[in-house]
């Protein structure tokens, strides 16, 4: 049984009601037996805006075994946490919606994931907080890229000296000067590109250069951030 939504039908002049329409889709996909019920902003239409994702608890106590309520949708990054009472997944679908699923009872079938799709989680958050002026935990997480590109960074000049102990530095230090400009970006999503999609973008070329067979693919950041700015 679904909880009401407070405010439904009092949409806000930014009309923005795709978790209205997730949830309902993703109700129906339920076996009978679960329960569903809306929290955070996706409640409360006075609260939502481009920034917001859509909270949903469900409860699979009265299901039997797993159940497939993402096939079908097109996951770009997502994260999960599971404990003995719940499990708790955090969705970006490729056209930018943003979903955190908290199940009790049972537990969600979880996609297959790419094999950046840590950074890609991490940079879709990151634009998230940014978005909505959180500047110190979309730092914090900017810094966490950084760092997953210094990696990538370390690991060429490993390859490119056949050694991971160094005495020196390289010429592969000039990465790091890449790096440190970076810091120099507003801590913004506008303009764009942005401290975000730039730390991803070097992520993706220094990674490519170690593996050529890798493919970045930011196109869920480019809608994450697209979809807050344009209901901004």
């Amino acid at each position: 049984m679904l909880a009401p939504v407070s405010g439904l039908g009092r949409c806000n002049h930014l009309c923005v009601t795709w978790q209205w329409d997730l949830r309902d889709e993703l109700i129906r996909r339920l076996p009978e037996s679960a329960a569903a019920q809306v929290l955070g902003s996706a409640a409360n239409a006075s609260q939502l805006d481009g920034w917001s994702d859509l909270d949903l608890h469900v409860d699979l106590t009265a299901v039997s075994g797993p159940v497939d309520l993402l096939a079908g949708c097109q996951v770009w990054a997502l994260s999960e946490d599971r404990s003995a009472e719940q499990q708790t997944l955090r969705i970006v679908l490729e056209d930018g919606r943003r979903l955190d699923l908290v199940v009790k009872g049972g537990v969600i079938r979880r996609p297959a994931q790419a094999d950046d799709n840590d950074v890609r989680m991490m940079a879709a958050l990151a634009a998230a907080k940014l978005g909505r002026g959180d500047h110190l935990i979309g730092l914090h997480l900017t810094l966490e890229l950084i760092r997953s590109s210094l990696v990538q960074a370390t690991l060429l000049r490993d390859r490119d000296l056949g050694t991971n102990v160094h005495r020196f530095g390289s010429q592969r230090d000039v990465l790091a000067k890449e790096i440190a400009e970076l810091l120099h970006n507003p801590l913004d999503v506008v303009p764009r590109p942005n401290i975000v999609e730039k730390t991803v973008e070097m992520y993706g070329r220094w990674r490519r250069e170690l593996d050529p067979g890798y493919r970045p693919d930011w196109s869920g950041l480019d809608a994450v951030i697209s979809r807050g700015l344009h209901h901004q």
